[in-house]
């Protein structure tokens, strides 16, 4: 732990005693409030069923799983900011999306039922989480911009430069945080007028039209433009974290428009859409099925499409000896982000810039994409083969995982994000439920859940 965490330990905690007075008597002028002051003392029965759907590991982490598991949340010890809350999306690098954002509060929920922290840290951390997130600017006031200054809260760009207007906002990185926040209200009710209170604040209802998905964006003449967004995969996973707050995005739940494709002698799913008339790439990656998998469950055509992908980049390491596990990374080099794809805008393999630029001398075996499939099909060898290449990629100073290892030359991808470790901790997260989703289980009834590991 980093030497200025541990020195300002308790004058966070003092200045959350005097915040929480302080915020009580500012109500009418902003979203979000203490959970004291918004939440009285629940029932105990509350909590303890929170416990019983959050709590209860019925396949605790080996000692060799914990240690992963403490390396991956020492990102988010070094990377959160102290005033805001927020962590940043890259290691030392104040920004944020709100995708990033959804990643730390799994992550978070991730490391308090893993027993990384206690009540007290999960308390702080999250208290200021949302003061921040329930103030944030929003664009048009409207929605959560795309990106903002970890350090500051402020609306920027890509580039991190501070945008009065701001840059629009992603449908996409909504309906993961939606996800997000419906853990937390699950697992910890105490927040769950707060966290509701800040939902209520945006206009989720602007970001659908006719059951479809859309983003904002700015034109060079300044106006917002609306653009539907989402292509299978990140559409439906995206779409599920608005059904949640009791939305109806039908057709961005629908598996149409789409095609059968030949990639490595599989049939494999992919968007129909045509990405040069759209003007947006679709790309098939891992981490949409992994994440669909670990927090929704697999069934249906989802399960058959999630193992189409994972078998197709097994088979192409049965052709090649290249071990395969794709999805879109930062990388440590320009162009600093690329879509590692299965298949992408006609072609297999593509390795390509949000711009389609290509890039396939950058391909990398991705370690969030290894760890996924290990530990959604558990019984499967080339699942373990590809989980053992990536499981000693830390940091070592012990502050995150690396992002993966380039095939090309069989160097670490030395970049430490929170996408890969936030997946890291809610992966072995789901493991140590007994590779249970939790949202889906949190639904049902627990009867009715069965664990997801493969009979492979």
């Amino acid at each position: 732990m980093r030497f200025s965490f541990r020195l300002s330990r308790f004058y966070r905690i003092f200045s959350l005693v005097v915040a929480g007075t302080l915020m009580s008597l500012t109500l009418s002028m902003c979203a979000m409030r203490p959970v004291a002051e918004k939440n009285p003392p629940l029932p105990t029965e509350a909590m303890l069923q929170a416990g019983k759907v959050c709590g209860t590991l019925t396949a605790p982490l080996t000692q060799e799983e914990q240690d992963y598991a403490k390396v991956a949340w020492q990102y988010f010890v070094n990377n959160e900011q102290e005033k805001t809350g927020l962590t940043n999306s890259v290691d030392s690098f104040p920004s944020g999306t709100l995708w990033d954002m959804g990643n730390y509060l799994t992550a978070m929920n991730a490391a308090r039922w893993m027993g990384l922290i206690d009540q007290s840290e999960f308390d702080i951390r999250l208290n200021t989480f949302l003061t921040t997130l329930g103030k944030l600017p929003l664009f048009e006031k409207a929605l959560p911009n795309k990106v903002y200054n970890t350090e500051t809260g402020d609306k920027v760009d890509y580039s991190n430069q501070v945008s009065r207007k701001g840059i629009g906002w992603s449908a996409l990185d909504l309906g993961r945080m939606l996800a997000a926040l419906d853990v937390i209200r699950t697992c910890h009710p105490q927040y769950t007028d707060w966290v509701e209170g800040i939902v209520e604040r945006w206009h989720l209802g602007r970001s659908i039209d006719k059951g479809q998905l859309y983003g904002a964006m700015i034109q060079k003449d300044g106006s917002t433009l609306l653009v539907q967004e989402g292509r299978l995969g990140y559409e439906e996973y995206a779409a599920r974290g608005y059904e949640l707050w009791g939305y109806d995005p039908k057709k961005a739940l629908a598996i149409a428009p789409s095609k059968k494709v030949k990639v490595e002698g599989i049939d494999l799913t992919v968007d129909s859409r045509d990405y040069q008339k759209t003007d947006a790439n679709n790309y098939v990656v891992s981490e949409s099925y992994i994440l669909e998998g670990i927090e929704f469950g697999l069934d249906g055509v989802l399960k058959e499409q999630a193992k189409q992908v994972f078998d197709v980049q097994k088979q192409r390491y049965e052709r090649t000896g290249k071990l395969t596990a794709v999805s879109e990374d930062n990388v440590d080099q320009d162009p600093h982000f690329l879509y590692n794809t299965v298949y992408a805008n006609g072609k297999p393999w593509a390795v390509i810039t949000e711009d389609n630029e290509a890039h396939s001398e950058l391909r990398t075996l991705s370690t969030k994409a290894a760890f996924g499939w290990h530990y959604l099909y558990p019984k499967d060898s080339y699942g373990k083969q590809i989980f053992n290449a990536v499981k000693t990629l830390q940091d070592p100073e012990k502050g995150g995982f690396f992002a993966g290892l380039y095939e090309a030359n069989g160097k670490t991808n030395e970049i430490l994000t929170g996408n890969t470790n936030g997946l890291l901790l809610e992966i072995l997260y789901f493991k140590a439920l007994g590779n249970k989703p939790l949202i889906h289980m949190a639904k049902a009834q627990p009867s009715t859940v069965e664990s997801t590991e493969s009979s492979t």
